[in-house]
């Protein structure tokens, strides 16, 4: 009965162990195969990023390509125009493609005047604030009731990343005093509206507040009076309320757009006066294009900004300024 009792325990013990080590077993196959699972995922993942950004860029394209068209069309940039209406959400075949994604991929897409927005790099002028530019963006932030130092933390720090124009003797060099002040240390550059979140003293909710209201372009430029919204239009214009703005928008969105800057100064009154060419216009060079590609899983998103060459000079070449993906 004992040897009888004991080859039970020895063969009890040797079934468990058999279980332990096939479930040991199945544990570590089953790892394994999730570990190759989530590496093949994690490849097709970024295929299809790839292959989402690649159709981003022939979206970008083709939103230059629309760009350049306008410019031989018209003579001003108003939101009745083909840039101005967004892209909804198409399948890519519907578009005309045939590639073999064309049938999975869709994309959307929209374009903005950047030229819409008050300038920040009009504010500095050769390492100076301008005291005119810096009022209107004063105004433009009492309107959005926001403290009036946001414009003055803003134009310091624009100030202080933007370096003075060296300017030369009659012998064609530099005094040591403008070199020191041309090389000195300085802080990079605003590019985005949401870069003045790195300023200190504005509040972050005055971030969210300002950022579609401005823009940071290459070069000091008007403000389209075809685009822009009523804030900045009563900003740049002096003496101009939001009421009389808002007005004005409205009138423009319903009757027709303006033309030139004759007929924006018609239409401002007496209040025309108060603005010259150099801070209003109906034309623009600066466009955000934003776009939207989905792809199987994944979902990409881009925006650029672009810059048109001006009129008159050769063909009308759309540079990209930069791009990120958002």
């Amino acid at each position: 009965m004992k040897r009888r009792s004991a080859r039970r325990a020895h063969g009890g013990a040797a079934v468990l162990m058999a279980l332990f080590v096939a479930a040991l077993a199945t544990l570590i196959i089953t790892g394994l195969f999730h570990r190759q699972f989530v590496l093949l995922r994690t490849i097709e993942n970024q295929q299809l990023t790839s292959q989402s950004r690649l159709l981003l860029r022939g979206a970008l394209d083709w939103g230059r390509a629309i760009l350049r068209e306008d410019a031989n069309r018209s003579q001003y940039d108003a939101l009745s125009e083909p840039w101005a209406q967004p892209l909804a959400e198409t399948r890519l075949d519907q578009l005309g493609e045939t590639a073999s994604l064309a049938a999975l991929a869709t994309i959307a897409g929209s374009m903005e005047d950047a030229q819409g927005r008050f300038n920040l790099r009009n504010v500095v002028e050769n390492g100076q604030v301008v005291e005119r530019e810096l009022q209107a963006l004063r105004r433009l932030v009492t309107l959005l009731q926001l403290p009036e130092q946001t414009a003055d933390l803003i134009a310091l720090r624009m100030q202080q990343a933007l370096p003075p124009a060296l300017v030369s003797d009659q012998s064609g060099s530099f005094s040591a005093a403008d070199l020191r002040e041309r090389d000195k240390p300085r802080p990079l550059p605003l590019m985005l509206p949401q870069d003045i979140a790195g300023i200190a003293g504005i509040d972050p909710a005055a971030v969210q507040r300002l950022a579609p209201y401005i823009v940071v372009l290459d070069e000091r430029t008007p403000l389209n009076a075809n685009t822009a919204a009523p804030e900045v239009i009563a900003a740049r214009v002096p003496e101009l309320t939001l009421a009389e703005a808002r007005t004005l928008v409205a009138e423009r969105d319903r009757l027709s757009y303006f033309n030139n800057t004759g007929e924006v100064r018609t239409r401002l009154g007496n209040k025309g006066a108060l603005v010259t060419d150099s801070e209003i216009s109906t034309a623009s060079r600066f466009f955000f294009i934003r776009g939207e590609v989905k792809l199987d899983r994944a979902v990409t998103r881009m925006e650029a900004l672009v810059k048109r060459a001006i009129p008159g000079q050769g063909q009308q070449a759309v540079a990209v300024l930069w791009t990120r993906e958002i």
